[in-house]
Protein backbone atom coordinates (compact mmCIF):
# COMPACT_ATOMS: atom_id res chain seq x y z
CA UNK A 1 0.00 0.00 0.00
CA UNK A 2 2.77 2.69 1.20
CA UNK A 3 4.30 1.94 -2.46
CA UNK A 4 1.49 2.78 -4.21
CA UNK A 5 0.81 5.87 -2.30
CA UNK A 6 4.60 6.81 -2.78
CA UNK A 7 4.20 6.15 -6.74
CA UNK A 8 0.89 8.50 -6.92
CA UNK A 9 2.27 10.68 -4.67
CA UNK A 10 5.30 10.85 -6.92
CA UNK A 11 3.13 10.91 -10.15
CA UNK A 12 0.99 13.84 -9.01
CA UNK A 13 4.18 16.07 -7.83
CA UNK A 14 5.97 15.74 -11.40
CA UNK A 15 1.95 15.91 -13.53
CA UNK A 16 1.95 19.08 -11.76
CA UNK A 17 5.42 20.54 -11.57
CA UNK A 18 6.02 19.86 -15.15
CA UNK A 19 2.77 20.95 -16.63
CA UNK A 20 2.99 23.87 -14.44
CA UNK A 21 6.75 24.60 -16.08
CA UNK A 22 4.79 24.31 -19.61
CA UNK A 23 1.62 26.18 -18.69
CA UNK A 24 3.44 29.81 -18.97
CA UNK A 25 2.49 29.61 -22.44
CA UNK A 26 -1.02 29.95 -21.51
CA UNK A 27 -0.34 33.02 -19.51
CA UNK A 28 0.10 35.52 -22.55
CA UNK A 29 2.78 37.38 -20.83
CA UNK A 30 6.27 37.28 -21.92
CA UNK A 31 7.27 34.09 -22.36
CA UNK A 32 10.92 34.43 -21.29
CA UNK A 33 10.20 36.73 -18.25
CA UNK A 34 7.35 34.06 -17.22
CA UNK A 35 10.47 31.06 -17.21
CA UNK A 36 12.58 33.40 -15.66
CA UNK A 37 10.65 34.00 -12.76
CA UNK A 38 9.07 30.39 -12.70
CA UNK A 39 13.34 29.59 -12.20
CA UNK A 40 14.11 32.57 -9.72
CA UNK A 41 11.04 31.37 -7.82
CA UNK A 42 12.15 27.87 -7.20
CA UNK A 43 15.50 28.91 -6.09
CA UNK A 44 14.60 29.62 -2.81
CA UNK A 45 12.15 26.87 -1.79
CA UNK A 46 14.70 24.41 -1.99
CA UNK A 47 16.51 25.72 0.41
CA UNK A 48 13.48 26.70 2.71
CA UNK A 49 12.24 22.94 2.08
CA UNK A 50 15.80 21.79 3.35
CA UNK A 51 15.54 23.90 6.63
CA UNK A 52 12.01 23.41 7.25
CA UNK A 53 12.42 19.73 6.94
CA UNK A 54 14.06 19.25 10.29
CA UNK A 55 11.48 21.52 11.94
CA UNK A 56 8.54 20.14 10.71
CA UNK A 57 9.02 16.54 9.09
CA UNK A 58 8.32 15.00 6.08
CA UNK A 59 4.73 14.17 6.55
CA UNK A 60 3.44 17.48 7.26
CA UNK A 61 5.80 19.59 4.90
CA UNK A 62 4.69 17.15 1.92
CA UNK A 63 0.81 17.85 2.82
CA UNK A 64 1.53 21.75 3.04
CA UNK A 65 3.74 22.36 -0.36
CA UNK A 66 0.92 20.15 -2.23
CA UNK A 67 -1.81 21.82 -1.13
CA UNK A 68 0.45 25.27 -1.43
CA UNK A 69 0.21 24.91 -5.06
CA UNK A 70 -2.76 23.59 -5.25
CA UNK A 71 -4.30 26.49 -3.40
CA UNK A 72 -2.21 29.07 -5.55
CA UNK A 73 -3.15 26.66 -8.68
CA UNK A 74 -6.76 27.19 -8.14
CA UNK A 75 -6.54 30.64 -7.75
CA UNK A 76 -4.80 30.96 -11.25
CA UNK A 77 -7.61 29.24 -11.99
CA UNK A 78 -10.23 31.31 -10.91
CA UNK A 79 -8.47 34.39 -12.75
CA UNK A 80 -8.79 36.08 -15.91
CA UNK A 81 -5.95 36.47 -18.53
CA UNK A 82 -5.82 40.58 -19.09
CA UNK A 83 -5.46 43.36 -17.49
CA UNK A 84 -4.13 43.11 -13.46
CA UNK A 85 -5.39 39.41 -13.19
CA UNK A 86 -3.03 38.67 -15.70
CA UNK A 87 0.14 39.62 -13.45
CA UNK A 88 -1.41 37.97 -10.68
CA UNK A 89 -2.24 34.80 -12.35
CA UNK A 90 1.85 34.90 -13.48
CA UNK A 91 2.50 34.77 -10.08
CA UNK A 92 -0.07 32.27 -8.50
CA UNK A 93 1.66 29.88 -11.57
CA UNK A 94 5.06 30.87 -10.12
CA UNK A 95 3.88 30.49 -6.05
CA UNK A 96 2.14 27.38 -7.68
CA UNK A 97 5.50 26.06 -9.51
CA UNK A 98 7.25 26.97 -6.48
CA UNK A 99 5.29 25.07 -3.83
CA UNK A 100 5.47 21.60 -6.18
CA UNK A 101 9.19 22.13 -6.43
CA UNK A 102 9.42 21.84 -2.77
CA UNK A 103 7.54 18.59 -3.10
CA UNK A 104 9.29 17.69 -5.24
CA UNK A 105 12.79 18.38 -3.28
CA UNK A 106 11.48 16.28 -0.41
CA UNK A 107 9.70 13.00 -2.32
CA UNK A 108 13.20 11.56 -3.01
CA UNK A 109 13.93 11.70 0.90
CA UNK A 110 10.67 10.69 2.11
CA UNK A 111 10.07 8.40 -0.13
CA UNK A 112 13.75 6.35 0.47
CA UNK A 113 13.22 6.98 4.15
CA UNK A 114 9.62 4.63 3.40
CA UNK A 115 11.14 1.35 2.85
CA UNK A 116 13.54 -0.77 4.41
CA UNK A 117 17.03 -0.88 2.46
CA UNK A 118 16.13 -4.68 1.04
CA UNK A 119 13.81 -2.80 -1.22
CA UNK A 120 14.94 1.05 -0.97
CA UNK A 121 16.35 1.59 -4.37
CA UNK A 122 13.98 -0.67 -5.99
CA UNK A 123 10.54 1.72 -4.27
CA UNK A 124 12.89 4.82 -5.50
CA UNK A 125 13.01 3.10 -8.93
CA UNK A 126 9.35 2.46 -8.92
CA UNK A 127 8.35 5.74 -8.00
CA UNK A 128 10.91 7.82 -10.11
CA UNK A 129 8.82 5.64 -13.19
CA UNK A 130 5.85 6.82 -12.23
CA UNK A 131 7.12 10.56 -11.93
CA UNK A 132 7.88 10.58 -15.35
CA UNK A 133 4.94 9.21 -16.16
CA UNK A 134 3.09 12.63 -14.91
CA UNK A 135 5.41 14.39 -16.33
CA UNK A 136 4.61 12.91 -20.03
CA UNK A 137 0.78 13.86 -19.94
CA UNK A 138 1.10 17.01 -18.47
CA UNK A 139 1.59 18.56 -21.89
CA UNK A 140 -2.07 16.86 -22.80
CA UNK A 141 -3.46 19.16 -20.17
CA UNK A 142 -1.32 22.06 -20.72
CA UNK A 143 -2.43 21.77 -24.44
CA UNK A 144 -6.35 22.41 -23.31
CA UNK A 145 -5.25 26.15 -23.13
CA UNK A 146 -7.47 28.55 -20.78
CA UNK A 147 -8.55 28.28 -16.77
CA UNK A 148 -8.55 24.23 -17.20
CA UNK A 149 -4.89 23.52 -16.89
CA UNK A 150 -4.65 25.35 -13.79
CA UNK A 151 -7.69 23.80 -12.43
CA UNK A 152 -6.42 20.42 -13.09
CA UNK A 153 -3.22 20.61 -11.73
CA UNK A 154 -5.36 22.33 -8.76
CA UNK A 155 -6.75 19.22 -8.14
CA UNK A 156 -3.95 17.05 -8.61
CA UNK A 157 -2.00 19.14 -5.95
CA UNK A 158 -5.02 18.67 -3.86
CA UNK A 159 -5.55 14.95 -3.89
CA UNK A 160 -1.70 14.49 -3.69
CA UNK A 161 -1.98 16.58 0.05
CA UNK A 162 -4.79 14.39 0.98
CA UNK A 163 -2.67 11.16 -0.14
CA UNK A 164 0.33 12.01 1.89
CA UNK A 165 -1.92 11.63 5.27
CA UNK A 166 -1.61 7.97 4.19
CA UNK A 167 1.88 8.01 4.99
CA UNK A 168 3.30 7.57 8.09
CA UNK A 169 5.79 10.11 9.50
CA UNK A 170 9.98 9.29 8.98
CA UNK A 171 11.36 12.20 10.31
CA UNK A 172 13.91 11.06 13.33
CA UNK A 173 12.65 7.39 12.90
CA UNK A 174 15.36 4.22 12.23
CA UNK A 175 15.83 3.53 8.98
CA UNK A 176 15.01 -0.12 8.72
CA UNK A 177 16.65 -2.85 6.68
CA UNK A 178 14.11 -5.63 6.61
CA UNK A 179 10.29 -5.75 6.46
CA UNK A 180 9.97 -7.27 9.79
CA UNK A 181 12.06 -4.69 11.20
CA UNK A 182 9.56 -1.90 9.32
CA UNK A 183 6.43 -3.85 10.99
CA UNK A 184 7.65 -3.81 14.39
CA UNK A 185 8.85 0.25 14.20
CA UNK A 186 5.96 1.25 12.71
CA UNK A 187 3.05 0.68 10.22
Amino acid sequence: MRLLITMMLNFLCDFVYQGLSLNVVNLKNNLYLNVLLNAVGEMPTFVITAVLLGKFGRKPLTVATMWFSGFFCLMGSLMKNFGVWKILRMVCGVLAVSGMAGTYNLLYIYTTELFPTVVRNTALGFTTQTAQMGAMLAPFVVVLGGWLPFAVFAACGIMGGVFAFLLPETSNQPLYDTFSGLESGFA
